[in-house]
């Protein structure tokens, strides 16, 4: 995928940012086609278009490239949710579903799991960086909203209870979506599945909903 920038990026922003973020694309579209061991940081420099020594002086190694790369997509789709963002245990609740889901039917994303798992046979290095950086992150993530909203909660181990609700919004769409039955999910059922999880969780932790 070709990078490009718009005349407003190229003025709003750094260009050490905008280097980073060039690197960081080219490594990631190369992750992607060519798995993590595969890739080289000479492959990612000749991609990004610029010499190694650019690209080591963002970034210390390949795993930190490699978890740049994931840690921008769990941006991307808010799975990092923050109390000071939102100010409700619900609405923290929906913001983490919705995201999920559409990380979920992101074709790259799914890509790049299909890879890992691939992989992660004979590299279960390349599993952990990637699953401490991608999953891991959100569920703490979320693990310290739930705590933000402690007092709301009926649970004595709010890890678990993360996992809980992590495990509601997955349902079958994972493992369906992994096995290429389903493309993704639609903004129609992402809605109410976004709705039915998250009634749910409340009636189980919070005395509440229908």
């Amino acid at each position: 995928m070709e990078l490009k920038h718009s005349v407003s990026a190229r003025r709003g922003r750094p260009k050490s940012e905008e280097k980073r973020q060039q690197i960081s694309e080219a490594a990631a579209n190369l992750f992607l086609t060519e798995g993590f061991e595969r890739t080289s940081m000479d492959s990612i420099a000749q991609a990004a278009g610029v010499s190694k020594q650019t690209v080591y002086s963002h970034f210390a190694n390949k795993d930190e490239l490699f978890r740049s790369c994931i840690a921008s997509k769990v941006a991307e789709y808010d799975l990092t949710v923050e109390p000071s963002e939102y100010h409700t245990l619900e609405a923290g609740l929906r913001a983490f579903a919705d995201g999920y889901l559409r990380i979920l039917s992101d074709p790259r994303v799914v890509s790049m799991w299909r890879l890992i798992m691939a992989e992660s046979v004979e590299h279960a290095h390349v599993a952990r960086v990637f699953y401490d950086t991608g999953p891991r992150q959100s569920l703490d993530s979320l693990t310290r909203f739930l705590a933000h909203h402690e007092d709301e909660l009926d649970s004595d181990d709010l890890a678990r209870t993360a996992r809980t609700f992590y495990g509601i919004v997955a349902d079958h769409y994972q493992s369906r979506i992994m096995l290429s039955i389903d493309d993704g999910v639609d903004d129609a059922e992402r809605r109410g599945h976004v709705d039915y999880a998250t009634r749910l969780f409340l009636k189980l932790f919070a005395g509440h909903g229908t």
